[in-house]
């Protein structure tokens, strides 16, 4: 009896072969349901309703690989964009809020907890009568083709991944009819007192570090449980800090550290775990003072940090991953490009060895790019406008831009026009006294967050349309990520708080007040209708079939409360 020799056995060399990897399964692009031909409800007050496709162009799938490592990633994406038809509001140009929003029954947008599924983009129509054109659409099908959709409550999605889902799902959502919206503070849990000075989120990873310069601490939160976890020592012996960032390349926290703050900022890399410090660069950021205002981009191989200071300095360090040490590859002369005045930096498009950052340059916006060491390749000027510029993100190729004159544009990112100008309620201010976080600091998805007045204010990027919430608002720094809609500020104490804006359920609403609104949409008056009697009666909502008369509807709803109807 013999036997063969194998792995099994613990003899040979195994031969290997590559995994096999299942196909990825088409998307069906037939819609589950369809507006045409269909009768639209009418509402009132709460309510839960399946959506209707009305507008959707093209799906595209699109396969694409990486090498990560030594392996070669596969990844395939079907974004679907879409307009989608819940109902007509009973109450013309009344006010709705979206609260929560459903794809094949599982939640991937809820205000009440600040949640919103990632990658999901969408804007939400009540249908009132200064409801403009859609962006989306208007890109997709050209402006003279595309109307407002007033008078209906609608939302359109942005590029929406369907690849999980298999097929177009099915939308359910929920509105809410003159919903109120509340600022909820949740101060952080923390293991010691002292000011926290300088914030660096990780949004992916739902991780808050902060610097406490005083006793020179970096202080671990959690986002999510509001808690702090440790604290690590960070002494060492200089005294002016900023530009403080989490690296996620590198697995680092990297800043700018002086011992006077002029002239002699240098890059320093610490371990987020234990705060011991990696490396210092040789080299100082600037000949001036650091503005805390930079750009960190993750690039292949380590991290570039990109700043600016008092003099008009731009400059550059990059973090190498292999050696671990971070040195300073560009510094320009003062008054870069003959500016007087620069006030914020924003990172833009990574492209393998290059990448680019934008600088609003007094009037100008100016693209510079640098390679993936950090050194200086080019800069351009994008476009000139009439007011000096305070502020700059960057949003799918464009650039949206916040002027000195309490404006906002979007700027084309390849041909320089402007796409839009809105007026805004706020002012951003210089780049020395705001308190909203540098733009790589923010994880934005529609809207950019400002503070101001004792009101928060949400600026479309796609239209320049400002919403207002009037509450206390964050007195110190504060970052926002729009994936779960939590700023991140600290209060008057220096301890580190989450703010969210929560959409409440609506409440209970007067049976007659529905009564009333219903007959008056029916065409009779305000003073053909009275109740008589005492009629206290509470409802959430209300989903009506208008193919009946309202008086019939009328006399549906008051039979079960016993209320007689009747006409004189």
């Amino acid at each position: 009896m013999s036997f063969s020799r194998g792995v099994w056995a613990g003899w040979g060399t195994p031969t290997r072969s590559s995994p096999t990897v299942p196909n990825v399964p088409d998307v069906q692009v037939t819609l589950p349901t369809s507006a045409y031909g269909q009768t639209l409800p009418v509402v009132y007050g709460k309510c839960r309703l399946p959506a209707a496709y009305i507008w959707v162009p093209p799906i595209l799938t699109v396969t694409s690989t990486h090498v990560e490592y030594w392996d070669t990633i596969t990844s395939t994406t079907a974004k679907m964009s879409c307009r989608l038809r819940f109902a007509r509001p009973l109450v013309p140009n009344s006010t709705w809020t979206m609260r929560k929003l459903y794809a094949n029954g599982k939640a991937i947008y809820d205000a009440s907890i600040g949640y919103r599924k990632k990658g999901l983009k969408f804007t939400a129509y009540d249908g009132r009568s200064t409801q403009p054109r859609d962006p989306t659409m208007v890109a997709e099908e050209g402006l003279t083709n595309v109307s407002a959709h007033r008078g209906y409550l609608d939302i359109v999605v942005k590029d929406f991944d369907i690849v999980g889902l298999g097929a177009p799902p099915v939308f359910e959502a929920e509105w809410i009819q003159d919903g109120a919206t509340t600022h909820d503070y949740d101060l952080f849990r923390v293991l010691a007192a002292g000011t926290v000075n300088l914030l660096a989120p990780d949004w992916e990873a739902g991780t808050l570090y902060g610097r406490q310069n005083g006793g020179a601490l970096i202080r671990h939160f959690s986002i999510g449980a509001q808690q702090e976890y440790f604290a690590t020592d960070n002494s060492f012996g200089l005294n002016y800090f900023s530009d403080f960032r989490y690296s996620r390349t590198l697995d680092k926290l990297v800043f700018l550290a002086g011992f006077i703050g002029s002239g002699d900022s240098v890059a320093v890399l610490v371990n987020p775990l234990t705060g011991a410090v990696d490396a210092t660069s040789a080299s100082a950021a600037t000949t001036a003072i650091v503005h805390d205002c930079a750009a960190l981009v993750d690039v292949a191989g380590g991290t570039v940090l990109v700043g600016f200071s008092s003099n008009e300095q731009i400059f550059s360090f990059y973090a190498d991953s292999a050696t671990g040490l971070i040195e300073r590859s560009y510094q320009s002369t003062a008054s870069f490009g003959g500016y007087a005045n620069i006030e914020c930096v924003t990172p833009g498009e990574v492209r393998g060895s290059e990448f680019d950052v934008y600088f609003c340059a007094d009037a100008d916006l100016v693209k510079v790019t640098l390679t993936a060491l950090g050194t200086f390749k080019s800069s351009t000027v994008i476009a000139t406008l009439a007011d000096d510029l305070r502020y700059a993100v960057y949003d799918d190729g464009d650039l949206v831009v916040w002027t000195d004159a309490a404006t906002v544009k979007r700027i084309n990112g390849t041909t320089g026009a402007v796409e839009f100008t809105k007026t805004v309620p706020y002012q951003i201010e210089t780049v020395d006294t705001r308190d909203l976080g540098s733009p790589d600091q923010q994880r934005l998805v529609n809207e950019l967050y400002f503070a101001g007045g004792g009101t928060s204010y949400f600026t479309n990027l796609d239209t320049g349309l400002t919403r207002s919430i009037a509450g206390t608002t964050p007195a110190n720094p504060y970052v926002f990520d729009g994936q779960t809609e939590t700023i991140i500020t600290t209060n008057g104490f220096g301890v580190p708080e989450r703010l969210r804006i929560i959409a409440d359920d609506g409440g209970k609403r007067l049976l007659t007040d529905f009564l009333q609104a219903l007959m008056e949409a029916g065409g009779f008056a305000p003073d053909e209708i009275a109740f008589e009697g005492s009629i206290d009666d509470l409802i959430d909502g209300a989903v009506i079939d208008i193919t009946a008369s309202v008086r019939d509807i009328a006399r549906s709803v008051c039979e079960p409360y016993s209320i007689a109807m009747f006409e004189r």
